[in-house]
């Protein structure tokens, strides 16, 4: 039997052997590094921290270097806390000594930064516990029984209330880490009032005397309840990372980053904390667009982005009586997956964090025995050889995407499907990428005058939920000049899902509704001026023209011979342009890419964006292209979607090139070109602009190209 140091050498983790301890820290700025990081995850709710602790510091590190890792996330505490707090949050019954110190000390000698990780009320009080802090500590229903959740299956787990004293301990624990330890970033996960029960009203005796005095009531049973709701979550869940946010900025001021993936679920308490941080994590996504997609609309939000290479991965647990039971998290995933979702990070500027060092911390050999240790590799290598580069380079939007986060918390409509709300977004923002435009996703309530200054359209696909002061906004940017293309049920409701007598955006649409609910028929066409049918959104709502705008389209319904008025509208207001949409033409496209569909949008789209063209792809289907761009350079990314994944299979993806694709990128006005590049390839083009453009043949996209031009 070997020893464990000779395990890990055989394994090849010599710690001299790290490519970044030749490189001073301090050769990347903080900022810079924050949008490029190169993160190991440590994730606790698994081994080896959890149920029994197998963690070993110098195994860990050794991992992360040979990943070629700038950076590591060390739990502080998941279900246990890891280091030898005197919080009152419940110890490792295991931990011996310090191995956050360890870690720390042995990440700093490597040159990496630390990132802790410190959750913010996730469940963490096992059920079967006997400790009786939990029962002070955690959620209540109105008739007093605690709230319980799972989480990966190992136990239940109690739900805590911030307004309980578990505040106060989770207050101490992040001051413990804070100045006890000298990490380079606090992330938060959370915070959270419960998990499973987010959504249902805690009765405990805390939520009710703070409730009463705040508003002089019981905690309500309606779980539609604004006032309750906005207290919740603003005053207490918010206010509490606020009160986090400005100890650490009066104690040891580090940036502070924290997850929220949860951004588009309805009711999520935290995710109204954007303002408060200086950036968050979007872990995974189903494809490769909607993580681009949800990277963008994390950008728009002025914050740094962080995203997963890898996610949670896993079975699909169809056979699973629990579905709660999941893993194998310790054994490394296998496919070219992990390569795209590399790719799609540095094409969206995200920061890249591989989850994580469960995947080879009970393997036999080094990381670079497995396929997922070298695709893992591949991607921090890539980053860290154009680090500058993609540290300056941000995306240059054409168009903005409204994203009604207030619909998906508060609408109600009978026709309106919370869960196929996406492919509305979705569906808007991948037309203008099919067409050759990149656009940039915004929150409604975030919304600013100055950021839709930015946007030469904007596009708001089915928002029910907006505010008397959002259409204003609205209003304004047409007014001034702004091209708006609205859909469906936009402005129906007002931001916490009130239903007006007409639009809230009635003026500038020119239209009023017959119904605030819209019909479902089926087999129903839009009909063209010149006859021709194309097919419609089956969920339309009826509208009459009030404005006197054009009238581009009508809605047929074959099956009953009938014409059911207008489907599209479109009018001159002030300086701008409005169309308005009676339907979801959107939501069909993110459904069915149909090319006659996509045809007809762009004959809309086209006229308003063609002259301001970033750059020029044929379409065609899984080639997905992204620009970013420095004060000196353009990036053209081509990410190649063209795998072979199985139904089944949530893993094992592989993929084929895409060959000889035709570019024409844009050279800024009043700039020459230096040089054009193929990123991947490493190979130099000839090529001289020729009317303003830039024009290359790419020979082979396999999952990633960049073309690269420089300008003088």
């Amino acid at each position: 039997m070997m020893n464990r140091r000779e395990l890990l050498q055989s394994a090849g983790f010599v710690m001299a052997a790290s490519p970044l301890q030749s490189a001073p820290q301090g050769e990347v700025a903080t900022a810079d590094w924050l949008k490029t990081c190169r993160v190991l995850i440590c994730e606790a709710y698994n081994p080896p921290f959890y149920p029994s602790f197998d963690y070993k510091a110098d195994r860990a590190v050794g991992i992360a270097t040979a990943l070629n890792a700038d950076s590591m996330r060390y739990p502080a505490a998941s279900y246990f806390a890891y280091f030898p707090t005197k919080s009152g949050y419940p110890v490792h019954p295991e931990l011996k000594g310090d191995p956050f110190r360890e870690t720390v000390d042995l990440c700093k000698k490597s040159g990496m930064r630390v990132v802790a990780y410190v959750p913010l009320n996730h469940p963490f009080m096992d059920a079967s516990s006997k400790d009786p802090r939990y029962a002070e500590w955690s959620k209540k229903f109105a008739d007093g029984t605690p709230m319980t959740t799972e989480h990966y299956g190992f136990a239940k787990y109690f739900e805590g209330c911030l307004n309980s004293p578990v505040r106060d301990v989770i207050r101490a624990m992040v001051r413990e880490v804070l100045t006890g330890y000298p990490v380079d970033v606090m992330y938060f996960d959370g915070p959270y009032q419960g998990m499973n029960n987010a959504r249902e009203f805690c009765h405990c005796k805390y939520c009710e005397a703070a409730y009463q005095k705040r508003f002089g009531k019981a905690v309500p049973t309606r779980p539609d309840d604004v006032e309750y709701t906005e207290w919740m979550a603003n005053e207490v869940i918010i206010g509490f990372l606020r009160e986090i946010r400005e100890m650490i900025r009066t104690t040891r001021d580090v940036p502070v980053l924290f997850n929220d993936t949860s951004l588009l679920s309805k009711r999520e308490w935290r995710n109204r904390a954007i303002p408060v941080v200086d950036g968050f994590m979007f872990e995974a996504a189903e494809t490769p667009e909607d993580k681009l997609f949800n990277l963008q609309l994390g950008h728009s939000t002025g914050k740094v982005i962080w995203t997963y290479v890898s996610s949670h991965t896993q079975y699909n647990r169809e056979h699973m009586k629990n579905d709660r039971v999941r893993g194998w998290f310790s054994y490394p995933v296998e496919s070219q997956e992990l390569l795209i979702d590399g790719a799609t990070a540095m094409a969206g500027g995200a920061g890249i964090v591989y989850w994580g060092l469960s995947r080879f911390f009970y393997m036999p050999q080094a990381p670079l025995a497995y396929e997922s240790g070298r695709y893992v590799k591949e991607s921090f290598d890539f980053s860290q050889r154009n680090q500058a580069l993609f540290a300056a380079a941000t995306g240059r939007p054409v168009a903005g995407v409204l994203v009604s986060d207030q619909s998906i918390d508060w609408f109600a409509g009978k026709h309106f499907v919370a869960k196929g709300y996406e492919n509305y977004y979705h569906g808007a923002w991948q037309v203008l990428k099919d067409l050759g435009y990149d656009a940039e996703p915004f929150l409604d309530y975030l919304m600013k005058p100055e950021q839709l200054a930015k946007y030469k359209l904007v596009y708001v696909p089915n928002a029910p939920c907006l505010s008397d002061t959002q259409c204003a906004m609205l209003r304004d940017y047409v007014d001034t000049g702004g091209t708006l293309i609205a859909t469906h049920l936009t402005s129906v409701a007002d931001q916490h899902g009130k239903m007006r007598a007409n639009f809230g955006l009635a003026d500038l649409f020119g239209a009023k509704f017959a119904n605030v609910e819209p019909v479902e028929i089926p087999d129903l066409y839009l009909k063209l001026p010149d006859g021709e049918l194309i097919p419609q959104d089956p969920q339309v709502m009826r509208f009459t023209n009030t404005g006197g705008g054009a009238v581009l389209a009508e809605t047929i319904d074959l099956g009953h011979r009938g014409n059911l008025g207008p489907a599209i509208v479109r009018r001159t207001v002030g300086k701008g342009t409005v169309l308005y949409i009676g339907s979801g033409l959107e939501a069909i496209y993110a459904e069915t890419r149909m090319k006659r569909l996509r045809e007809y949008l762009g004959s809309l789209i086209d006229p308003v964006l063609a002259t301001h063209k970033t750059y020029e792809v044929p379409h065609q289907s899984g080639l997905m292209p992204q620009l970013m761009a420095s004060p000196d350079t353009i990036l053209l990314h081509l990410i190649a979607d063209t795998g072979n994944k199985t139904k089944k299979l949530r893993i094992r993806e592989e993929f084929l090139p895409v060959l000889d694709v035709k570019v024409r990128v844009r050279v800024p006005d009043g700039r020459s070109v230096r040089g054009v590049s193929f990123m991947r390839a490493g190979t130099k083009m000839a090529a001289a602009p020729r009317g303003g453009w830039i024009e290359v043949t790419v020979p082979r996209v396999l999952i990633h190209e960049a073309v690269r031009v420089d300008l003088a």
